[in-house]
C-alpha cells in the first residue's frame, strides 16, 4: 500500500494536531491526530454505527499503552506509547515525545516509537475493517536481547459519540467475560452492540479504573464542554520475546466471529479502487494520476449503507465526519462528484432511489437526527439539488432513469409550483420560488444561535431559482418519449421563469446578482419584494448551472464579480470583504462561530461551480480550462501533498478561515468539499464541455 501522507511529528511537533481519519462504509469511523493525543470527544479508535450510518457510539476510545523492560544494570524501565491531556492542559504520559513519525496509508495509520537510548522501537498500526464495526490495533516490538512486556489498558466508554462520560458507580462496561471465540472479553452485557475485545496471546487482568479528567482542546477552543472521565475494566499483557516481536488487539461490535487478517480486505479495496481510478481516467486522461488516487480515496471514506425501510440495504453519502449524518442537501451536491464521475452508478442509483422513497410532500430529508433516525425536511434546496443529481445520473446511463427517480422529480416540480411546507411555493406572478420567514433557515447558509438568524434568506434566494430554472430544464430533457407533452410544459415554464429572474435579480449598479429578493409590506395587503444587494457567493449557481437565465455579457460580469470580491485559494468567500457584516475569522464562542460562518467564511465545495462557471463562461476554451485548473490547484495540494501546518490528513475540511493563515475549520473531512474538487478535476482535464 502506498503512503497517502508521511509526518515527521518527531522533527516537527507542530503537526501532531493534524487530523486522520478511516471510515468502514457503515457510518463508523476511527478518528485522531497524528501524535496519538486525543483533541476532540470524537477522537476515538472505534466508533461504531449501530443502524448504519446511524447510532454511532464510541465503543474504544483508545488505550493506554507501555512497555515494561530492564535496562543492563536489571532495574525494571517503563516506556510509554500514550499521551493524553487532562484539566489544565496537563500532558501524561510522555509517549508522544518518542514518536518519531505517523504515517497513512490507504486503508491504516502506522506510528513509530523509537527510544534511542535502549534501541527499542514499537510500531503501532490501526485498521478499521470494511463493512464491519471492526478494529485491529498491532504492535511490533523490537525490544533488543531483553525482550519485554507489552500491556494495553483500554478505554471503553460506550457513549452516544455526541457525549461525554462521567464516573458512576456500577457501570457495566467496567466489567468483563470470557466471549463466545478464544481470547475473547465482553465489555458490557453480552448480546450485539457489547465491546468484544479480542488478544490472542494475552493475558487478560481484569482491573477497573476510571480515568478522570481528560480534556479535548479542540472542544474547548469552540466552547464546547470538552472534560470526560473514561472506564476501563483491565489491562492486556503480552510477553514479547528477545529480539522482539509482534501482539494485536482487535475491538467490535457484533457477535461475529473476529475479522480474518487484514490482507483480504485491504487487496478487496485495492480492487474496487482500481476500477474507480481507471475509469476516471479513462474520462479525463490528462487528469494528475497521483492527485486523483488521493482524492478517490477520500471520496470513498464517505460513501456509507444505509438500512432501508424493507430492511434491506441501499447507499448513501456522509456529509462530513466526525458529526454529520447523510444530509439531503449534501449528499444530493456530493453525488455527482463522488459516485457518478468516478462510475459508481449503481450506488448512485441507491442514493437516489433512497432519497425519492424518503420524501414527504415533494420534500426530500435535509437531516436525520443520529438517535431516532427520524428526517426531518427543512430545507428548500435538497430537492432542486435531487432534481440536477437524477438527471446527471440519467445522462451517464444514456438516459435511462427508473421510474421510482421520474416519480420523485414530478412530484417536487409539482410541490414547488402548488406550495408545501416552510412557504415552500412558486411565486405565481413571477414563477420564482419563495420560502420561509424571519425565523427559517431552508437555504444551505442556514445559521443561527440563541434566537438570531445570522444570514436571514427569507423570500426569493437567488441559487434557489437559478437551480429551479435550470432544474426544470434538465427534467424535461431527460423524461421519456412519452412524456414529450411534460417536457414541453416544463421548458415553456422555465422560459418564463427565466425572464423574471433577470428582471428581479440583475443588478445594474453593481454589474452581479441580488443575492435575495426579501418580502415586506406593500399597498393592498400586497407583498413588496425588495433586493437584498449583500454580494455573495449563491449568485455563481446562476453561471454554472447547466442552464443559465443570463445573457452572456451578465455571466461574464457575475463571474468576475466574484473573482475580483470572492475568490481565495481555498474556496469562495461567503460575503464581500467590504460588506460589515463580514468576518473572516471562525473562531469564538459557537455564537461568534455561527456569526462568522457564511459570512465570509471559505467553503472549498464552492470551488466547484466557480470553476465551472469560468469553463461554461469560456466556452470550455484552452485559457478557460487553464483557470479552472489554476483555481483547483491549491486545493488538490491541501488534499494531496504531505502537510506542512497542522490540518486533515489526506482530507479536505468543511470551511477555511478567510485571510491567511486560512486555517482549516469545521468538519476536518467533508464530503462537497471533495466530491466538487474531484468532479470539477475530471472536468477540466475530459474532453467534453
Amino acid at each position: 500500500m502506498a503512503a497517502i501522507s508521511t509526518l515527521p511529528v518527531g522533527e516537527h511537533p507542530a503537526l501532531g494536531p493534524s487530523e486522520w481519519l478511516l471510515t468502514n462504509g457503515l457510518g463508523g469511523f476511527s478518528l485522531g491526530c497524528a501524535d496519538g493525543i486525543p483533541r476532540r470527544r470524537y477522537h476515538a479508535w472505534l466508533v461504531a454505527a449501530a443502524r448504519p450510518p446511524l447510532g454511532r457510539v464510541v465503543a474504544l476510545h483508545s488505550a493506554a499503552e507501555w512497555l515494561l523492560l530492564y535496562d543492563d544494570a536489571g532495574k525494571q524501565l517503563r516506556l510509554d506509547l500514550s499521551t493524553y491531556q487532562f484539566r489544565g492542559a496537563v500532558q501524561s504520559p510522555a509517549g508522544a515525545r518518542f514518536l518519531t513519525r505517523f504515517e497513512r496509508t490507504d486503508d491504516q495509520c502506522i506510528w513509530e516509537y523509537h527510544f534511542p537510548s535502549l534501541d527499542v522501537t514499537v510500531r503501532r498500526t490501526l485498521y478499521l475493517f470494511r463493512l464491519r464495526n471492526a478494529i485491529s490495533v498491532t504492535y511490533d516490538v523490537s525490544a533488543g536481547a531483553r525482550g519485554a512486556t507489552l500491556q494495553v489498558r483500554p478505554f471503553t466508554p460506550m457513549r452516544d459519540f455526541h457525549a461525554l462520560s462521567g464516573e458512576h458507580p456500577g457501570s457495566a462496561f467496567l466489567t468483563a467475560s470470557p466471549g463466545d471465540h478464544p481470547a475473547d472479553s465482553i465489555i458490557g452485557p453480552p448480546g450485539d452492540g457489547a465491546l468484544r475485545l479480542h488478544a490472542p496471546g494475552a493475558a487478560f487482568i481484569q482491573e477497573p479504573q476510571w480515568w478522570r479528567a481528560f480534556e479535548y482542546s479542540v472542544d474547548h477552543s469552540r466552547a464546547q464542554e470538552a472534560h470526560e472521565d473514561l472506564p476501563s475494566p483491565g489491562f492486556f499483557s503480552w510477553q514479547i520475546p528477545p529480539g522482539g516481536g509482534a501482539a494485536s488487539l482487535g475491538a467490535r461490535t457484533d457477535a461475529d466471529p473476529p475479522p480474518a487478517a487484514r490482507a483480504p480486505d485491504i487487496a478487496e479495496r485495492a480492487r474496487l479502487r482500481a476500477a474507480t481510478l481507471g475509469h476516471t481516467l479513462s474520462h479525463a486522461p490528462s487528469a494528475p494520476r497521483d492527485q486523483l488516487r488521493t482524492l478517490l480515496i477520500a471520496a470513498d471514506q464517505f460513501v456509507v449503507r444505509r438500512l432501508r425501510k424493507d430492511g434491506g440495504h441501499g447507499a448513501s453519502i456522509i456529509a462530513g465526519y466526525p458529526w454529520f449524518s447523510d444530509w439531503g442537501r449534501d449528499t444530493c451536491i456530493a453525488l455527482p462528484g463522488l459516485l457518478i464521475a468516478t462510475g459508481r452508478l449503481d450506488e448512485a442509483r441507491q442514493v437516489l432511489e433512497a432519497f425519492a422513497e424518503l420524501r414527504e410532500g415533494g420534500l426530500v430529508p435535509n437531516c436525520f437526527d443520529d438517535g431516532s433516525g427520524a428526517a426531518q425536511f427543512n430545507t428548500v434546496d435538497a430537492s432542486l439539488w435531487y432534481l440536477h443529481a437524477a438527471c446527471a445520473y440519467a445522462r451517464a446511463t444514456g438516459g435511462h432513469i427508473g421510474s421510482p427517480m421520474i416519480e420523485a422529480c414530478l412530484d417536487i416540480i409539482a410541490a414547488y409550483e402548488k406550495g408545501t411546507a416552510f412557504g415552500i411555493s412558486m411565486d405565481p406572478q413571477d414563477g420564482l420560488i419563495r420560502a420561509g420567514d424571519e425565523s427559517t433557515q431552508l437555504t444551505w447558509m442556514d445559521a443561527k444561535r440563541d434566537g438570531t438568524v445570522f444570514t436571514p434568506r427569507h423570500g426569493k434566494p437567488v441559487e434557489i431559482s437559478a437551480l429551479w430554472y435550470s432544474g426544470m430544464l434538465e427534467l424535461a430533457s431527460v423524461l421519456p418519449s412519452g412524456m414529450s407533452h411534460r417536457a414541453t410544459t416544463l421548458r415553456e415554464t422555465a422560459d418564463w421563469v427565466g425572464r423574471n429572474f433577470c428582471h428581479a435579480f440583475w443588478n445594474e449598479e453593481g454589474r452581479c446578482l441580488h443575492d435575495c429578493i426579501v418580502p415586506g409590506f406593500g399597498g393592498n395587503g400586497h407583498t413588496a419584494w425588495e433586493p437584498c444587494s449583500d454580494i455573495r457567493s449563491n449568485q455563481i449557481f446562476a453561471i454554472s448551472l447547466p442552464h443559465s437565465p443570463l445573457s452572456i455579457e451578465q455571466r461574464r460580469a457575475v463571474l468576475a464579480c466574484v473573482r475580483d470580491r470572492l475568490l481565495t485559494p481555498l474556496g469562495l468567500r461567503t460575503l464581500d470583504p467590504a460588506d460589515p457584516k463580514y468576518r473572516p475569522r471562525y473562531e469564538g464562542s459557537m455564537f461568534d462561530r455561527d456569526r462568522a460562518y457564511h459570512n465570509g467564511t471559505v467553503w472549498p465545495w464552492l470551488i466547484g461551480p466557480y470553476a465551472e462557471a469560468v469553463l461554461r463562461v469560456g466556452g470550455f476554451s484552452p485559457d478557460s480550462r487553464r483557470e479552472a485548473a489554476a483555481a483547483l490547484a491549491p486545493l488538490l495540494m491541501q488534499v494531496s501533498a504531505a502537510r506542512s501546518a497542522p490540518g486533515p490528513v489526506a482530507q479536505l475540511a468543511e470551511i477555511y478561515d478567510a485571510e491567511e493563515p486560512r486555517r482549516p475549520q469545521g468538519c476536518p473531512a467533508q464530503a462537497w468539499s471533495v466530491a466538487e474538487v474531484l468532479r470539477v478535476l475530471l472536468l477540466v482535464h475530459g474532453t467534453g464541455g
